[in-house]
């Protein structure tokens, strides 16, 4: 396999540090942010919305609004737009500067990964109608997890999320294919965490996040 060159590598990361500099300190919007990356389709915007909750510390209050706002665009996906829409009362909603550099800044490892393992590969597959259908039902799913204001519904699906929305964002089949396979396991810790939370309270959900860790 050959090694990403050191442009496609860091492609990623300048895509987020460009946006976060274009903000220029200051509070935007989801609509600016929507024209800023106009033409880069649901990828870009779909990374940048996981990653707040796809870090290891994500930012609190986020995951829910966040993860509706990704279900509507894997359902816009779903149905062949090539390309984000946002009604006006969504887009004027504001997006604090502060939550998008935690996010950048505090991406570290699972960026570094991310760059690492993406670049165009099986291109076909990654702009395939029928793949593409199933990628954004996987999306629907995981944000939908996330939508619920359970502790462990949203940064394993959130993560899911931003793999596949760097893979459609870098055509990188294989990425897609890898976010599919992980789309399990992440949707079994988030059931896991739901049924542990209704039968048992939220209080329960700690030990079980020990006993899965192997921790006593």
């Amino acid at each position: 396999m050959d090694t990403p060159s050191v442009e496609s590598s860091s492609r990623l990361s300048k895509e987020l540090d460009t946006f976060l500099e274009s903000l220029g300190g200051e509070d935007s919007t989801l609509g600016a942010l929507l024209d800023s990356i106009a033409g880069k389709g649901f990828g870009l915007l779909l990374m940048i919305l996981a990653l707040p909750a796809a870090l290891p510390i994500p930012a609190p209050g986020y995951a829910t609004p966040f993860g509706l706002l990704m279900a509507f665009l894997g359902a816009q996906m779903l149905v062949g737009k090539t390309n984000p829409w946002l009604p006006s009362a969504v887009r004027q909603k504001r997006l604090k500067h502060k939550t998008c550099a935690f996010a950048v800044r505090n991406s570290g490892k699972i960026l570094r990964l991310v760059e690492w393992l993406v670049r165009p590969r099986f291109s076909k597959l990654a702009r395939n109608r029928a793949f593409l259908s199933l990628v954004s039902l996987v999306i629907i799913l995981m944000a939908s997890f996330m939508i619920l204001p359970i502790p462990l519904t949203n940064t394993a699906p959130s993560f899911v999320i931003f793999l596949l929305a760097a893979g459609m964002l870098e055509e990188d089949g294989l990425v897609l294919l890898g976010g599919l396979i992980l789309a399990p396991l992440a949707a079994f810790i988030a059931s896991m965490a739901i049924y542990y939370a209704v039968t048992y309270g939220f209080e329960a959900i700690e030990p079980m996040v020990k006993e899965l860790l192997g921790r006593q």
